[in-house]
């Protein structure tokens, strides 16, 4: 059985509009063959040939230019975008096509490791999506659906209701870690690593990538066991017909959003 999906996503704290972080994060894709961008567009209707050159200093030069789009069409298949100009609703996702070789997971991680770094998320989740059944008919189906919604947090989802959970690596920082805090998170079960951009990462075995998923899904069954704990973590509601899950905020979240 392969993956479906590959994906990375991020609220980054920080800017992206300053040619200094944007060379930086542009970098992080072209310094692996594998990975460099083909095109790029800054709209979902707008796919030109990748010129780096050129993204940097229409970024800089054009307020209107609030969003980028970049896309690998060749073996490592990729679609990603990010908005430019920082606010508490900036969003960062990319996703992997399932043809990604299997010797290229690890970098993969690398990859989502190296983009923390620059663009500082205080909350981020990269994972590995498998094949998973709709609607679920047992209860393994039912948490694997769930921990797949969970690494999913598009904002519809997160900003309404705060962290829905962890994936296979989860980043934390800022005023969401303050909410959970420092030490509650550092002994968290699963593999916690201190960052040095004042982030922690939490995954959930020491080579995420080489593991299946039913080993996954243990394992994020015990990280969030402890972290639901907090009251900081979304409420999940399931679907009667099976289908999907639905969140509601914590208390925390819930003070977080009166302000």
């Amino acid at each position: 059985m392969k993956p479906d999906l590959f994906s990375i996503t991020m609220y980054p704290t920080v800017s992206i509009n300053k040619d200094e972080i944007l060379d930086q994060l542009l970098n992080v894709f072209e310094s692996n063959g594998k990975f460099a961008p083909t095109h790029w567009g800054n709209s979902e209707i707008v796919k030109v040939e990748y010129n780096r050159n050129e993204i940097i200093e229409r970024v800089v030069s054009d307020s209107n230019i609030t969003e980028i789009y970049l896309y690998r069409d060749k073996d490592v298949k990729y679609l990603g975008s990010f908005e430019v100009n920082w606010s508490p609703r900036s969003f960062l996702k990319l996703e992997f096509h399932k043809s990604i070789p299997k010797k290229l997971w690890p970098v993969f991680f690398e990859l989502s490791d190296k983009i923390a770094e620059i663009v500082k998320p205080c909350y981020g989740v990269t994972h590995i999506f498998w094949p998973s059944a709709y609607p679920w008919n047992t209860e393994r189906e039912r948490l694997n659906m769930w921990m797949d919604l969970c690494a999913n947090p598009v904002p519809v989802r997160f900003l309404p209701n705060g962290p829905l959970g962890v994936g296979v690596r989860t980043y934390i920082s800022s005023h969401i870690m303050e909410m959970f805090g420092k030490e509650f998170l550092l002994n968290s079960p699963g593999v916690v690593s201190e960052l040095n951009w004042n982030g922690i990462r939490i995954d959930l075995l020491s080579e995420p990538w080489k593991a299946d998923n039913e080993t996954l899904l243990d394992s994020w069954l015990r990280v969030m066991e402890y972290l639901e704990s907090s009251n900081v973590m979304a409420i999940p509601d399931f679907d009667d017909d099976h289908m999907g899950v639905s969140f509601s905020p914590n208390i925390a979240w819930k003070e977080y959003l009166k302000h």
